[in-house]
């Protein structure tokens, strides 16, 4: 249960970021700005989700078969 707490805090904390940035025109006016947000945005997120990760859990939808 918390981790799904903390995964919503997490969806809400991204949407808040691009919302702020669509409202004030940033991917217009400063673009580069814009994808260093949206990379750090990723990065952010997959290394929570990884660090929040139980062994035996499944991370991806689809196994990884080879």
């Amino acid at each position: 249960m918390r981790r799904a707490l903390l995964y919503w805090l997490l969806w809400a904390g991204i949407l808040a970021v691009l919302a702020y940035m669509g409202y004030a025109k940033i991917h217009v006016r400063e673009f580069i700005e814009f994808i260093c947000v949206l990379l750090g945005l990723a990065v952010v997120t997959v290394v929570v989700i990884l660090a929040t990760y139980r062994k035996g859990d499944r991370v991806t939808r689809e196994p990884f078969d080879i």
